[in-house]
Order: C-alpha cells, then sequence, then structure tokens
C-alpha cells in the first residue's frame, strides 16, 4: 500500500474569475482620486520633521542627554574661554584697524549662536588673527562701518554655502596652500605689533612696508613700554609651559599643584593684561607707557548692519550700498573662505574621530556673522587657541560658549572703565604669542621627504603673502597648486620595457596614472618612440592595472593608436582593465584594440 502523500491532496485552484485589467484600472482610479498634498506642504513637513530639526538645531539633541554632572565642566571651560578671549578680543580689534571695543562686540554673538547651533561643543567662536588681519584692509580706510559690513556679507555666504552643502568647493585649496597662508599670515601680524610692543606707532602695508618703518623709527622706542612688552612675551611663553606640566604624584597637595599650573597656562593672557595694568595704574603716569585709554562703555545697540558710509558730521552718504560692496568685494570672498577654513579645520581636530556635520558648522559660523552685524560684530570663527582651551577644560555640551558669551557681555557693561590703564605692549605681546605658533615650520621637512614638488605651492603662498598681500596670497596659491596638478595629469608617469624575442619583440606598456584629455598627445608620443627604439615589434600591450579612470579623450586617444598600429601590422592589446575603464573603451568601439580579460 502506498504512503500517503500530503501532496496529492492539494487540489488546483479553480480558474480566478477576476478580471486583472478591470482590478487594475479601478486601483489607477482610485489613486487618481486620492488628491495629492500641495508642494509647500510636503516641503514643510520635509523641513519640520524631527530628524532635520535634530540636525539643524543640535541643541535639541543635546538638551536631551544633558546630565547635572555636566554644569561643572561647561562653567569652568566657559569662563577659563572667556578670561582668555576678553584680552585677545580687545587686541584683536586694534590688528583690525578697528577701536578696542569692536573686538568685545564680536565676541557676545557667536557664542550664543553657536550653543544653538554648533554640532561640536570644542569649538569656541569669536575673532581670530587671520580674520582681523584680512578685515584691516577694509576697516582701516572705510572704518567700523565696513568691518559690519563685511561680517553680514561673509554670514550670508557662509550660510548659503552650508545649507547648499557646497563645501566641497573649498577642497580646490590644499592644506600646502592653507599652510603657506597661515605663516604668511602670523609674520605680517607680527610685524604690525612690532612697533606697540617697543612703545610706538608704525604705520605700513604688508610684511616689508611695516618692517621697513619699524627699523625707521626705532630711534623713538620707549624704555617702559620694551621692557614690559619683552617681559610679557617671555612670561606668556613660559606660563603656556608651566601649563603643560603635570605632576604624577598623588595627593591633594600635587593635586592643588596641577590645577594651578593648568589655570596659569589658560588663564595667561588676562593675568599678564591685568598685572601690566596694575603696573600701570600704581604708576598713575598715563604718559609712561601707551595705553588702550578710554573704551566705548556699556553693550553696542541692536540695529542693522550699515549698507552705506555716511560723513559723521553732516549725515552726507559718502559711499553707497553698490560702491561699499565694489570696495569691499574683494575681502567679501576671502573672509569666508578663510572663516570656513578655520572652523572646520579645527573642529576636525578635536572631533576626536566622530562624524562632523561640515554643513552645519557652516551653517553655525554664518549665522554667527549674520546676527553678530546687528550688535556692530566684525568678522568672526573658530579660534584654535580657545578651542583647545574649551577641550581641555573638560567641556561636555556647547552650553560652555553661552557662558562664555555672558562672560563678555558682563565685561563690556561693567568692567570698561577698568581697561582704560590696559598698555598696548602687553596686548602685543599677547598677539605675537598667539600667532607665533602659526608658522608651519614643522611641514617642510616631511614635504621634502615625501613629495618635494608640495613646497611650490607652499614657498609661493609664503612668499606673495609678504609681498602682496594675503588676500592675493591665497588666490595666488591655489591657481598654482591647480596648475602643477594639470602639469601632472598632462605628463603621467609612465613604465615601458622591452620583451624581446628572437623574430619580434613585445612592447609593454604601464601607465601609472589615469589618462585624461591633457595627456594625449604626450602619452602617445612617448608610446610610438619607444615602439620605433624597440626594433621589429608585433605586439604593444597596455597594461591599465593603474588606470582607473579613462575619459573620452583618452578612450579616443588610445583608439587613434591602435588603429595606428594596425596600419604597421602590429597587433594592440589590452589587459587588467577596471569595470569602468572596460565600460568606456567599448563604448569607443575600438575595433583593433583587443581587451584580453
Amino acid at each position: 500500500m502506498p504512503a500517503p502523500n500530503a501532496l496529492n491532496d492539494i487540489k488546483p485552484p479553480k480558474e480566478s474569475s477576476i478580471d486583472i485589467s478591470s482590478l487594475k484600472n479601478n486601483i489607477v482610479s482610485e489613486e487618481e482620486s486620492i488628491p495629492k498634498e500641495p508642494c509647500h506642504k510636503r516641503l514643510a513637513k520635509k523641513i519640520f520633521c524631527k530628524k532635520t530639526l535634530y540636525k539643524r538645531l543640535p541643541i535639541l539633541k543635546w538638551v536631551e542627554e544633558y546630565k547635572l554632572s555636566y554644569i561643572v565642566p561647561d562653567f569652568i571651560a566657559g569662563c577659563s574661554v572667556g578670561l582668555t578671549l576678553v584680552p585677545q578680543g580687545i587686541a584683536y580689534a586694534i590688528v583690525a584697524g578697528l577701536p578696542p571695543q569692536y573686538g568685545l562686540y564680536a565676541s557676545i554673538m557667536g557664542c550664543y549662536v553657536y550653543a544653538l547651533l554648533g554640532s561640536t561643543p570644542y569649538l569656541a567662536i569669536g575673532p581670530t588673527a587671520l580674520l582681523s588681519i584680512s578685515t584691516y584692509s577694509a576697516a582701516s580706510v572705510w572704518g567700523p562701518s565696513a568691518a559690519i559690513f563685511l561680517c553680514f556679507m561673509s554670514g550670508i555666504i557662509e550660510t548659503l554655502l552650508g545649507i547648499f552643502n557646497l563645501g566641497f568647493l573649498l577642497d580646490f585649496i590644499s592644506p600646502t596652500v592653507i599652510d603657506g597662508f597661515t605663516s604668511a599670515a602670523a609674520l605680517t601680524i607680527s610685524s604690525t605689533q612690532l612697533g606697540s610692543l617697543f612703545g610706538f606707532s608704525v604705520e605700513g602695508e604688508g610684511f616689508f612696508e611695516t618692517l621697513i618703518e619699524f627699523f625707521h623709527h626705532i630711534g623713538e622706542l620707549k624704555v617702559p613700554d620694551t621692557i614690559m612688552g619683552i617681559t610679557s612675551l617671555i612670561c606668556l611663553f613660559g606660563m603656556k609651559y608651566i601649563g603643560t606640566i603635570k605632576l604624577t604624584k598623588e595627593g591633594i597637595l600635587y593635586t592643588i599643584l596641577n590645577k594651578s599650573m593648568w589655570f596659569i597656562g589658560v588663564a595667561r593672557n588676562a593675568i599678564i593684561v591685568l598685572v601690566c595694568a596694575g603696573i600701570a595704574a600704581g604708576i598713575g603716569d598715563p604718559d609712561k607707557f601707551r595705553l588702550v585709554g578710554n573704551i566705548t562703555a556699556g553693550l553696542p545697540p541692536f540695529s542693522p548692519p550699515p549698507f552705506q558710509i555716511l560723513n559723521e558730521t553732516t549725515g552726507e552718504v559718502i559711499l553707497g550700498f553698490g560702491g561699499l560692496l565694489q570696495e569691499t568685494s574683494f575681502s567679501i570672498i576671502i573672509i569666508p573662505i578663510i572663516a570656513i577654513l578655520e572652523a572646520v579645520a579645527i573642529s576636525k581636530a578635536f572631533a576626536k574621530g566622530k562624524k562632523l556635520d561640515v554643513s552645519q558648522e557652516m551653517i553655525a559660523v554664518g549665522v554667527s556673522n549674520i546676527l553678530g552685524s546687528f550688535v556692530s560684530s566684525y568678522p568672526v570663527t573658530g579660534s584654535f587657541s580657545r578651542t583647545a582651551v574649551n577641550a581641555n577644560s573638560g567641556v561636555k555640551t556647547p552650553i560652555s560658549c553661552a557662558i562664555t558669551g555672558t562672560l563678555v557681555v558682563l565685561a563690556v557693561a561693567f568692567l570698561t572703565p577698568y581697561f582704560y590703564y590696559i598698555t598696548k605692549s602687553s596686548l602685543a605681546a599677547v598677539i605675537i604669542a598667539a600667532v607665533i605658533s602659526m608658522i608651519e615650520y614643522h611641514v617642510v621637512l616631511p614635504m621634502w621627504r615625501t613629495n618635494k614638488v608640495d613646497l611650490v605651492p607652499l614657498f609661493t603662498t609664503f612668499i606673495a603673502g609678504l609681498i602682496v598681500g594675503l588676500e592675493l596670497a591665497i588666490i595666488i596659491g591655489a591657481v598654482v597648486h591647480i596648475l602643477i596638478m594639470s602639469f601632472g595629469n598632462a605628463r603621467p608617469r609612465v613604465s615601458i620595457y622591452v620583451s624581446e624575442k628572437d623574430d619580434a619583440n613585445t612592447v609593454v606598456v604601464r601607465p601609472k596614472e589615469n589618462l585624461v584629455f591633457p595627456s594625449s598627445d604626450y602619452f602617445v608620443s612617448l608610446v610610438k618612440k619607444r615602439a620605433k627604439n624597440a626594433g621589429t615589434v608585433n605586439t604593444v600591450v597596455l597594461d591599465l592595472t593603474l588606470v582607473s579612470r579613462l575619459d573620452y579623450a583618452g578612450a579616443k586617444m588610445l583608439k587613434s593608436l591602435s588603429d595606428e598600429f594596425t596600419k604597421s601590422d602590429i597587433e594592440v592589446v589590452a589587459t587588467n582593465l577596471s569595470r569602468e575603464v572596460k565600460k568606456t573603451l567599448t563604448g569607443i568601439r575600438a575595433k583593433n584594440l583587443k581587451i584580453i580579460e
């Protein structure tokens, strides 16, 4: 008796009586009957969905995760950065050619905006040496109004770049160009402070002109300012070193010593400026030292940025919007580039391997500048030295930025009358000590060992920055580096060797770089020349192992080469092709080019 089989019990389904075509028609008609949601509503839902809001307002995310244990480290970090920012702000305003209070104005709004929009807790935003010297060309001629206008326009560009994810455009400015630019900027900024360090005023544009003016007026130096300036500079370097010392022994005494030395290193700028101001106030002779003098007290008014330059006496328009845009156009292009490069590079350096939202950082810096222009700020971005202080203070969240901003607000509101006795020599020492570390001398030797060609854009940018100015230098450096890369594409490295046989030789050609349109003529002439010198040749082998990209011009060049060799009874074979290269060669329909897998 056969075993029962469950499959035999399954009966075939009856033929369906459903009309599939009518069902499809019903479905289509039902879909068409459902009204589509208007475009603006779909866009609104996309913008205001939780994912987008958390991405564009990072505060919503970290507030949910905030712990009570974060309060103390955030407060310490905020205060530590504030103690560094107040003297630096005053000093950088002088570098920008502005009255000292504008450095404090520039230190307020960015802190609060970054607390809302910043994607990393480490970045400390505010005035920097690079942006200050970049602002000088406009501010020294047209005054604070031009600097505030620059702040607004730079913010607009930075925000748009962030919104449309156009940060990749900055990839055309290589790190070697940035290294040359920052090194030239460091020397230029230092040269502008040499006069103040020695107690006299120096007027000059550019590094060499300022240096010539300095030596021309060296006989005017004031001994008290010189002694105070040099001593301040030595103390700043010494205190920076003290801040890095850590005693390994355990015990409450050693813990207190470690914290004290750390505080000395962090607050060294504020300590030096306050001590020097105390000495000047104690002597009581305003003519003994060159002082900052009266700083406008109180918070700046909240008002739209100026879009024209007015005569302060008559109120007449000196420069309208179009003229102001024309006068500052170069700076409007350069400043956003510098600001974004600084902020993104610093954020990446302190991200500790975590993924960084570059577009959000650009938006945060851009909005900081837009809103900052409403409180008389000049362009701001992330500061490396203050970010290092923030990170070393154990910061947990961007709320530390708001604490820093509050400290600056209190200083502007209540302490400006006491800034009268701040000496210009101590501020010059603070600036020189801050920017001297920006000289990227340590990259020269590794470049020499690895790729000497990279030294060309580095030194080109550096020398151009000292001779023709920083604004042009970064453009010159970028153009030179692009030309070097283009030359590399036009002259690819090619390995060619000949396999000799009794009857005929085989020429093996291995390009070590991609074959693109600038290299076509060079590659053809090189292969022809070597094949001609190889004697009797029956085969040319193109080993494309290292070629990952072959454009239309390169493919057409290989087709022409194979057609020409075929006329001379020489077979051309291509081997080791990637999928993309094979697709390109197949598309060009090179019938005389034999492809071997």
